[in-house]
């Protein structure tokens, strides 16, 4: 880490940059359970959970252009585990303790904030609007994040800066005063990639250490009040 000490941020941040998954949001349930009704439909034998969890930081497309690779193979995997995730009932996601609070702080004190998320960002789901700005919306929360950068956005994805650089100069921000909070690794390499201040927001994981071993962040939050202290 640069320095643990809070002391070196105060003053110094002009824009913080959030990842949203397992961030803001608590969307681990409703995407294991897309996940599972995929490989269900599509007749894989994978483990949802696992397939989710080590594949944190990463876009899922990723992981399925791998397994769409094999010879013979016809279903679009993103397409069928964006409808069954898009299909979900209302309330099956939520806001982490603290998070409302904490965003409701920085806004009140002036701090542009915007969103860089490995989600879709706003797209047509059988006719629906579904997105991250989507789900915001209906948490309540899309009034703090007037920019958004999703999946759909860009051409090169976490940790590229590409999305992070987009957001920045949207904000106005430098990367020397900026903060990228996430929940993984990539949230990690992206703040580094783009020359930003990283911190990685531990609220969201049972056990961090997977994503520590593969980056160092320059501070760690356990809560969002933590985070908020941080930027005193």
């Amino acid at each position: 880490m640069r320095d643990s000490a809070s002391s070196a941020l105060e003053g110094s941040i002009e824009a913080v940059v959030f990842d949203y998954d397992d961030t803001l949001v608590d969307t681990f349930r409703a995407r294991v359970e897309a996940m599972r009704l995929t490989f269900a439909e599509v007749g894989l034998l994978y483990d949802p959970t696992e397939f989710v969890e080590t594949t944190r930081g990463s876009p899922f497309q990723r992981a399925f252009d791998e397994i769409s690779d094999a010879p013979g193979w016809k279903p679009d995997l993103m397409d069928v585990y964006r409808r069954h995730y898009w299909s979900k009932e209302p309330g099956f996601i939520y806001l982490f303790d603290g998070v409302r609070e904490m965003l409701d702080a920085l806004k009140q004190r002036g701090m542009p904030m915007g969103m860089l998320t490995s989600k879709a960002h706003d797209i047509l789901i059988e006719g629906r609007r579904a997105g991250a700005v989507v789900e915001a919306e209906e948490l309540g929360i899309d009034g703090h994040f007037p920019h958004i950068v999703g999946f759909e956005d860009v051409a090169h994805h976490k940790p590229h800066p590409e999305g992070l650089e987009r957001l920045m100069a949207r904000l106005g921000a430098t990367p020397d005063r900026t903060l990228v909070v996430g929940d993984s690794w990539s949230d990690v390499e992206v703040a580094k990639n783009g020359g930003c201040w990283s911190c990685l927001a531990t609220w969201g994981l049972d056990d961090p250490t997977e994503q520590t071993s593969r980056a160092t962040p320059d501070f760690i939050a356990e809560t969002p009040a933590q985070l908020l202290s941080l930027l005193a």
